[in-house]
């Protein structure tokens, strides 16, 4: 059997677009500028959670510590002002008698504010016990970390 020596003719163009040419441009343009925002979106939303990564890390760690009862390593996360303010032995017997607001299972941080000098997070903390409180915390640059100035656990 042999083949034929001829190539099959081409397929048959498609037919034209029922769009005018500045409908196809406008609708082109449009798909490239929500790409360029998704990009631009997803690239802001990494630089905030990158710069708010080292304020977040002292502010777990000052979590974790206080929740395990382990008040002079959260306390340690204090800037130099806040521990004059509330010395080792001061936080250590609040701490104690407020043990329930440190048993933290998650946090949620809606709102943050990072810039070379200082930063602020705040949003919400979720206990062990499912309830769930406010939470805010005021952090400052000092001898390279990143240290608490201030914290607040439920509205009071």
């Amino acid at each position: 059997m042999t083949q034929p020596a001829y190539a099959p003719p081409p397929p048959p163009s498609p037919p034209p677009s029922p769009l005018p040419t500045w409908a196809r441009l406008l609708g082109v343009g449009c798909g490239a500028l929500l790409l360029l925002s998704a990009v631009i979106g997803t690239t802001v939303f990494a630089v905030v959670n990158r710069a708010s990564a080292g304020p977040e890390e002292t502010i777990q760690t000052f979590l974790a510590a206080a929740g395990a009862g382990d008040w002079a390593t959260a306390h340690a996360q204090f800037s130099e002002p806040l521990k004059q303010v509330q010395p080792l032995e001061q936080f250590s017997t609040i701490g104690a008698a407020n043990q329930h607001l440190f048993q933290v299972q998650e946090t949620t941080f809606n709102n943050r504010s990072v810039n070379p000098a200082g930063a602020e997070l705040s949003g919400s903390v979720t206990l062990t016990d499912g309830s769930q409180l406010p939470a805010s915390f005021k952090l400052v640059k000092e001898e390279g970390g990143w240290r608490l100035i201030s914290y607040q656990l439920g509205s009071g």
